[in-house]
C-alpha cells in the first residue's frame, strides 16, 4: 500500500505528467503492470514532496506492508486486513495535527461494477479526480455556491467527493487554456444517473473504522450507508491493527456488486492511518478478487 499524493485519474492519463499515460490509455496496461514492484520507493518519493505532493506531512511513511486474508461461505465474503501501527506524525496544516481525531485508522475497499472505463486497469483510481478535496483543482466555496442544483445533488456544500467519469458529460484531461482538470460540475441528469445505478455502473464502497462501518457506492458522488448492512471490526493489539469485514455475497441492494463464483472482480483498498482523511491515505494497486480462483491476487477460498 503506497502513498499517492495528488496523482489524480486525470494526471494518470496525461502524458505531460505521467510517463505511462500512453501505455495506459492506448496499450491497455494496468497500473500494476509498471508499478507493482516499486510501490515502496514510489510512495517514499511522493510522501516526502519530491513528486506529486505540495503539502507533505513530515515523517509520514511512504508505504504500509499489509496482509490480507479472504474466505467465503455460502452467504458471505470475509476479509481480514492486518498492518503495523506507526508513530504519530502531526499534520502541520491542521489544528491539533489530526485530520480525523475520532478515527486513528480507517480502511476502505472498492469493488468495481461494470461499464467503467479503465477501471480494470486502474482500480479505485477511477474515482479520484483533480477537482476533489485537497486536489489541485478543487473548487472554492464561491464556485460550489454558484453551481446551485449540481452542488446540491452531489452533496458538495464544502467539497467535491469521489465520482466516476461516466456520471459526467465531460472530463477535462489536458487543461487546455488553463481549464481545471476533472468535471465535477458537468453532471448528467438524474435519470441518467439512476440508469447507471440500475445497470451496475458504480464502484461498491465498503468502509470500516473504530467507530463503525458502512456500505455505500460511488457514482455521481460518494454515497454512504446506501447499501446493505455489513459487519466490521477494527482493533489494535500491541502494534498491529486488524480490520475485519463481513459482507453478503449477494445483498440485493442498489449500489452493491453481486459476488459470484466463476467471475473476477477488480478491487482496491485504502488505509487512512494516523488520523488522516481524504487523499492523505495509502492505497493498493489494481487487484483481482475471485471465489476459489487460484489465478487472482485475492482468492477467497471456501470455508
Amino acid at each position: 500500500m503506497f502513498y499517492p499524493g495528488q496523482a489524480s485519474f486525470e494526471w494518470v492519463q496525461n502524458g505531460k505528467t505521467h510517463g505511462g499515460a500512453r501505455p495506459f490509455t492506448k496499450g491497455g496496461d494496468k497500473c500494476s503492470t509498471c508499478h507493482a514492484k516499486e510501490l515502496a520507493a514510489m510512495g517514499q518519493k511522493i510522501v516526502t514532496g519530491e513528486k506529486a505532493e505540495p503539502t507533505p506531512i513530515p515523517g509520514k511513511r511512504g508505504s504500509i506492508d499489509a496482509t490480507l486474508q479472504a474466505t467465503h461461505d455460502a452467504e458471505n465474503l470475509y476479509l481480514r486486513l492486518q498492518f503495523k501501527a506507526a508513530a504519530h506524525t502531526p499534520v502541520p496544516f491542521v489544528d491539533g495535527g489530526k485530520m480525523d481525531p475520532d478515527n486513528p485508522v480507517k480502511v476502505a475497499m472498492m469493488i468495481a461494477g461494470q461499464g467503467i472505463e479503465y477501471v480494470e486497469q486502474a482500480g479505485c483510481w477511477a474515482t479520484c479526480h483533480n477537482d476533489s478535496r485537497y486536489m489541485p483543482d478543487a473548487p472554492e466555496a464561491d464556485a460550489l455556491a454558484a453551481a446551485g442544483d449540481v452542488a446540491q445533488r452531489i452533496g458538495a456544500s464544502e467539497f467535491v467527493s469521489k465520482y466516476i467519469a461516466e456520471s459526467r458529460t465531460e472530463i477535462e484531461l489536458k487543461g487546455r487554456n488553463n481549464a481545471p482538470l476533472g468535471g465535477w460540475d458537468k453532471l448528467k441528469s438524474e435519470d441518467e444517473i439512476a440508469a447507471y445505478l440500475d445497470g451496475g455502473t458504480f464502484m461498491d464502497l465498503l468502509r470500516a473504522n473504530p467507530t463503525g462501518g458502512n456500505n455505500g457506492h460511488i457514482l455521481d458522488a460518494r454515497r454512504v450507508d446506501e447499501g446493505a448492512p455489513i459487519d466490521t471490526s477494527v482493533t489494535l493489539e500491541g502494534d498491529t491493527w486488524t480490520v475485519v469485514i463481513k459482507r453478503p455475497l449477494d445483498t440485493g441492494a442498489p449500489g452493491d456488486v453481486k459476488i459470484e463464483a466463476g467471475k473476477v472482480y477488480t478491487v482496491g483498498f485504502a488505509i487512512h492511518d494516523d488520523f488522516t482523511t481524504a487523499r492523505f491515505h495509502h492505497v493498493s494497486m489494481d487487484w483481482r478478487l475471485g471465489l476459489d480462483d487460484p489465478n487472482v491476487e485475492i482468492n477467497a477460498t471456501a470455508q
